[in-house]
């Protein structure tokens, strides 16, 4: 038989499809995992490779490990062909980047054929990528963009540009580093990987459990304990996973049954659990990706936007602790069996270890202010001595930690990539511009109503999309334009990114109410009203850090731990007026003005907060004369 005739080529293609079977495909994921897990510590320990080098390598294996996924999940040998194909394209456009790096340097906005063609390739790919990776919503944005940029000459108003050829946009988008290969996907490759990676060696230790072990232990046997237990866990799982959903499916498990098995509506221990995994995106020490890139592209250490963000998430999770506390004594809920784990004493002594880890990357990261990459590796070195010292990490759990911090990183690599091609097109176009001069024109000087509309454009971004790409396309569009009003650019950007990360609770898709509300199999319109309540404290603080920037830590060290006290203090009065209970059940018009004082509390400022501890002492004095 002629190896060029069609049979023969059909039985060689054939053989290549037979040498990745399932069981093998899986042991080449693991292998590239584990590469892609040893390289970023590398790099982070000892320093990152020239920017375009470093990006790509971490686009590479992120399109590996997604594209050798869908080969071993091929149940047809056909199903296998264009993943292979794209594997493959991908490590061609790697070697494009390593080996004519130079060249590409010294043909600086003018590439040749052979760079058009890889960089058309590479955004086919990161389109392919994220569509398998984060859903169709995003890479259908991102097409949008393209589109804009080709037909901008032909569009009307404020939408038309001079438009640009077919090379700029290329080079723009996946032949620099502002597109693709831009900040985002930057902070990916440098940042995020190696905390992803932190948190699964975590997980592989046991560290989670114990976290949650430790809050129901702590608060577990107190009024409706169980979902105290919920918000704490979640305030120490979430702060470590930085994801809402991986929150609610890591903490929800436990304590959604926890919350029933006392007397729990479905419906609100979902709802608890919804709000509470929420949180961990704004829980320092870690808040997810979005928290990175804002560092970046503010120029400031990751630990600045960390201690930033901490009084308003003591504000979130005190209102949502309190509402929790006061639902249950007006249900008349105990807490759980308080032998039902060992005492605190032993707890702490058996597995008080996993804070270590916790320990060590506070430390490093703010009081020794180490890199944040450099913290993060001393904390994973931390973890896998923990693991090694209590006989829970063996070398094949190192490389499932590998493989499992891999797998969750898609996710981001994928969301950063694409987003990149957004944001490129609107700096080519100068969108982001026009986008803020809109909304000044139609908000005018009114900041107040410029901030109800950035409201409601990052929920709605956040519903489709997770909440790194909302941050990012937001922080390029939204942010600027509260700068230009006059807002401190830490404060701009954490309104943006917390509204991005309120979207999970916010119907229609709210994807952590859907995942608590399968867990405690309920009505998601109902845990979605339920959440909506717990919440409400978080859709206020923000407008009141836009407008007094000590609660995001600006200012001198008195102003900030004042602002910080009366804040909770004004997070437990809110939680008590918006539930309904203090000391007791009170009637409607002493929940107003309850809710009334624990705002005064939360504003910073010496004569609201007194108005509003006046307020809070004399409901107290007025329902007391009641009871005699």
């Amino acid at each position: 038989m002629r190896w060029g005739s069609r049979k023969s080529y059909r039985v060689g293609g054939t053989y290549i499809l037979d040498c990745f079977p399932e069981k093998k495909t899986n042991l080449l994921i693991t292998a590239v995992s584990a590469a892609m897990g040893i390289f970023h510590v590398y790099t982070a320990f000892f320093g990152v490779l020239t920017a375009l080098w470093q990006r790509s390598i971490h686009l590479t294996f992120g399109f590996l490990i997604c594209y050798l996924t869908a080969v071993a999940g091929a149940s047809l040998k056909r199903e296998k062909i264009f993943p292979l194909l794209a594997a493959a394209a991908s490590l061609f456009c790697l070697g494009h980047f390593i080996v004519n790096f130079q060249a590409m340097i010294l043909r600086f906005g003018d590439p040749d054929a052979l760079d058009l063609a890889v960089g058309t390739v590479l955004i086919v790919l990161v389109l392919d990528f994220a569509r398998r990776s984060v859903g169709n919503i995003l890479p259908g944005i991102a097409v949008v963009f393209l589109l804009y940029a080709v037909a901008g000459p032909y569009l009307p108003g404020m939408l038309w540009h001079r438009g640009y050829d077919l090379t700029r946009i290329i080079y723009q988008i996946s032949l620099s580093t502002e597109g693709i290969f831009g900040t985002p996907l930057g902070v990916s490759a440098s940042y995020v990987f190696i905390f992803v990676l932190f948190g699964a060696f975590l997980e592989i230790t046991g560290a989670g459990q114990f976290y949650i072990d430790f809050a129901v232990k702590s608060v577990g046997g107190s009024a409706g304990g169980p979902a105290k237990a919920a918000v704490v866990a979640s305030s120490l799982f979430g702060s470590v996973s930085g994801s809402a959903v991986a929150n609610v499916a890591g903490t929800g498990a436990v304590t959604i049954p926890l919350m029933r098995s006392i007397g729990y509506r479905p419906e609100f221990a979902a709802a608890v659990e919804a709000v509470a995994s929420t949180g961990g995106q704004i829980m320092p020490p870690l808040m997810g990706a979005a928290a990175f890139i804002m560092a970046e592209i503010l120029a400031v250490p990751y630990y600045k936007v960390a201690l930033g963000a901490l009084i308003p998430a003591l504000i979130f999770y005190g209102t949502v602790f309190t509402m929790v506390h006061c639902r249950a004594k007006i249900l008349g809920l105990s807490g759980t069996a308080r032998d039902s784990l060992p005492p605190m004493k032993t707890l702490l002594r058996e597995q008080g270890i996993f804070f270590i880890p916790l320990l060590v990357l506070i430390y490093f990261m703010i009081i020794a202010q180490y890199s944040v990459m450099k913290a993060a590796v001393y904390s994973l070195l931390a973890t896998v001595l923990v693991g090694f010292f209590k006989k829970r990490m063996g070398w094949r759990d190192i490389i499932t930690a590998f493989e499992s911090g891999a797998r969750v990183s898609l996710v981001v690599i994928a969301s950063t990539a694409c987003a990149g091609i957004i944001v490129a097109v609107m700096n080519l176009t100068g969108l982001g511009m026009k986008f803020s001069s809109l909304v000044l024109a139609v908000g005018g000087n009114s900041l107040i109503l410029v901030l109800i509309m950035i409201m409601l454009a990052s929920l709605l971004l956040g519903m489709g999309l997770p909440t790194t790409p909302a941050y990012l396309i937001l922080a390029v569009l939204g942010a600027p334009t509260l700068v230009r009003l006059g807002v401190e650019p830490l404060a701009a950007h954490l309104f943006v990114f917390y509204f991005g990360c309120m979207s999970m609770i916010t119907p229609p898709v709210g994807l952590a109410v859907y995942a608590a509300s399968c867990i405690a199999e309920a009505d998601f319109w109902k845990t979605s009203k339920q959440s909506l309540l717990l919440a409400l404290p978080a859709f206020v603080v923000p407008y009141m850090f836009v407008f007094h920037p000590s609660l995001v830590g600006l200012g001198d060290v008195f102003s900030v731990l004042s602002t910080g006290g009366s804040g909770l203090l004004g997070a437990v009065i809110l939680g008590a007026g918006l539930s309904g209970w203090y000391f007791l059940k009170v009637s409607l018009p002493e929940r107003a003005v309850l809710c009334v004082a624990g705002i005064l509390l939360i504003l910073p400022g010496w004569p609201s907060n007194i108005a509003g501890i006046l307020l809070a002492v004399a409901v107290w004095a007025f329902r007391k004369n009641m009871r005699k």
